[in-house]
């Protein structure tokens, strides 16, 4: 099944919801504390995740797939959206320093595709993290979207990466146990979540995954220079300036 942006939406105005939001939202700036000057495109449901860098990160845009979400709401975010088509995003190359990518609703079977989308926009150094459903994790239910969500193993979300030209930096399990109706006031909470995470890391319901572009990569140990075949699309959204934009509108 896949994740209706409806229900998205009513579920992280829960109490579940909006706990679960809180502690990815932790998760996330554990590994970016700051994007002061930086351009950040977010792939798929992803306001929520980064309204906390909008004062401070130069540009952020939210993009989603035509054929999966009918529009885009950033609230108030301040933050240019899009919908693309199909796959293909709408961005010069090098486009971005950051990218985050969270309930894409994308199938397995394009997964690919996509990575190689988001390795030809991302700059040079740039990092990319996806948070996913986990396929080690269908025990804990009741997660939202999480738990209609296609899932990945870690594995397959590490291949996937590298085999794209990408470099993991980081693989972090979130949700490791039946949290419901549970306040983010509870400290306790969080405390259990990290223990779950040294104790029995590969059985969480959501799984973060961070990985850098690099230009040279070593996926079988050897030094070994990736090439994607890009794909140059035409009038890019992000590639003017603010003051070209304005010329624009």
């Amino acid at each position: 099944m896949r994740a209706d942006p409806h229900k998205l939406d009513v579920f992280y105005k829960s109490p579940s919801g909006i706990l679960l939001s809180d502690i990815l939202s932790r998760k996330l700036n554990s590994r970016w504390h700051d994007l002061s000057g930086q351009d950040v495109l977010g792939y798929g449901f992803c306001e929520k995740y980064l309204s906390s860098y909008k004062k401070t990160a130069n540009r952020i845009i939210l993009a989603l797939p035509k054929v999966n979400l009918n529009r885009v709401d950033s609230g108030d975010m301040h933050a240019t959206s899009c919908i693309t088509e199909d796959l293909y995003l709408p961005f010069s190359d090098s486009r971005f320093d950051k990218i985050l990518c969270v309930h894409s609703n994308v199938d397995p079977s394009n997964f690919d595709l996509l990575l190689k989308e988001f390795w030809r926009v991302l700059r040079p150094e740039g990092q990319i993290i996806i948070i996913a459903s986990n396929s080690s994790g269908g025990w804990i239910k009741n997660m939202g979207p999480f738990s209609e969500e296609i899932p990945f193993s870690r594995k397959e979300l590490k291949n996937s990466l590298v085999n794209s030209g990408f470099q993991t930096t980081n693989l972090t399990g979130i949700i490791h146990l039946p949290y419901r109706n549970l306040s983010t006031k509870n400290r306790f909470l969080y405390i259990l979540e990290n223990m779950s995470e040294i104790i029995f890391p590969y059985f969480s319901r959501v799984v973060l995954v961070e990985a850098i572009k690099r230009l040279y990569a070593e996926p079988n140990g050897t030094p070994e220079s990736i090439r994607i075949n890009t794909i140059i699309s035409s009038n890019p959204l992000a590639n003017k300036t603010l003051t070209e934009q304005r010329e624009y509108d």
